[in-house]
């Protein structure tokens, strides 16, 4: 089924705009940090991703000063981008209420109603990925071959769990917040098999109680993600439940 048949996609997207530049270190890449729209991040324009050429930014001083830290990993050899790197008219959020008089609710994504509270937003920005985005993730991957992604938000966590329909082994029901599991995944991404740790977009965790323990529980497990990149586990590792 055609998503372009269904909606006029660029009533959406502030196409004049442009879109944010991959942010790349200057080594080879070890890490790519998966954001959700630029929208999310400022409603003016920025060049890089994440807006992470700017060092005195939330984002950065979350993914450098934070993770990255935790890691021991220099920012020379991390990679950024997003789950859609297009500029939306509003974040997705809110335009998410206008699927109701759209006429795509097929039950090819009949699946997508069981996410809890955001599930339009998901809903929304799953078909945008589909329809550009997952290609372009492909290619950021397979031409810079990180071994690690670390997702950020609980919506692409769960766009990325449709879209790439990872094991179902999951012990969490699908209606439960299993974002907030200490859970380490491999998700194969075109041809490239990354290790995956999904974890809440900053300054979210600042601002929200819930995300601020959600941060706190997972932090300990960014430690280990060298570990397990180099050591290929194929199997999800972690806390069974939340």
């Amino acid at each position: 089924m055609s998503f372009v048949s269904e909606i006029d996609m660029g009533k959406y997207l502030l196409v004049e705009r442009g879109s944010p530049e991959l942010f790349r270190g200057s080594k080879e890449a070890d890490i790519l940090f998966l954001g959700q729209d630029p929208t999310i991040v400022s409603p003016r324009h920025i060049p890089v991703v994440l807006d992470l050429n700017n060092s005195s930014g939330q984002l950065s001083k979350y993914i450098f000063g934070k993770i990255c830290k935790t890691l021991s990993l220099s920012r020379r050899r991390v990679l950024a981008w997003n789950l859609v790197n297009r500029y939306f008219v509003k974040k997705p959020r809110d335009l998410a209420d206008d699927l109701r008089v759209e006429p795509y609710l097929s039950d090819q994504y009949s699946q997508l109603n069981g996410n809890k509270n955001d599930w339009k937003t998901v809903r929304f920005l799953y078909h945008y990925f589909m329809e550009f985005g997952k290609e372009e993730l492909e290619y950021v991957v397979s031409k810079y071959q990180p071994c690690i992604l670390i997702s950020l938000g609980e919506p692409v966590f769960r766009v990325l769990r449709y879209a790439y329909a990872l094991p179902q082994n999951i012990t969490i029901p699908e209606n439960l917040a299993d974002f907030c599991c200490d859970r380490i995944f491999e998700i194969k991404i075109g041809s490239n098999t990354l290790v995956w740790l999904a974890l809440p977009h900053e300054p979210t965790g600042d601002r929200n109680p819930h995300y601020q323990k959600v941060l706190s529980e997972k932090l300990p497990v960014v430690a280990s993600l060298n570990e397990i990149a180099e050591s290929s586990i194929l199997q999800a590792v972690g806390s069974p439940s939340c």
